[in-house]
């Protein structure tokens, strides 16, 4: 195997991570709390169809 393959590897892991994180910092941020708990909330608040 290619020398550069493996750093391409590396690279590319560690971007991934990157973007990992920032969505996980991007999804846990106030600005998001109050529309994450109104969704939380949905299913309990369904008024479909009874069987």
């Amino acid at each position: 195997m290619n020398a550069a393959w493996s750093h391409f590897i590396g690279v590319w892991i560690v971007l991934m991570m990157l973007a990992f994180v920032g969505v996980w910092i991007w999804a846990w941020s106030g600005r998001h709390a109050d529309t994450f708990d109104a969704l939380a909330r949905l299913p309990m608040e369904d008024k479909g169809e009874q069987a």
